[in-house]
């Protein structure tokens, strides 16, 4: 389980990396794919605050935009 203080809080008008990011007012979830996007405010509840999951906690294979996008495969099968 992810407490609070573990996560990211990012504002509206900050560029971002790719994750997922949770409204801390309603919860809705976004997730971006894309490096050096400009986060907006939430169109559910014009809150400006969110929580963030970065593609790089949730599987720490991830480390680049185009890794977001296309993650590499995983497991013994794959090899």
């Amino acid at each position: 389980m992810i407490h609070l203080t573990e996560q990211k809080t990012y504002t509206a008008g900050q560029k971002v990396g790719p994750g997922k990011y949770v409204c801390i007012d309603c919860g809705k979830e976004y997730t971006l794919d894309k490096s050096e996007q400009d986060l907006r405010k939430c169109p559910a509840c014009s809150c400006e605050e969110y929580q963030c999951f970065p593609m790089t906690h949730i599987r720490p294979d991830i480390k680049t935009p185009e890794d977001a996008k296309h993650p590499p495969k995983r497991g013994k099968s794959f090899q």
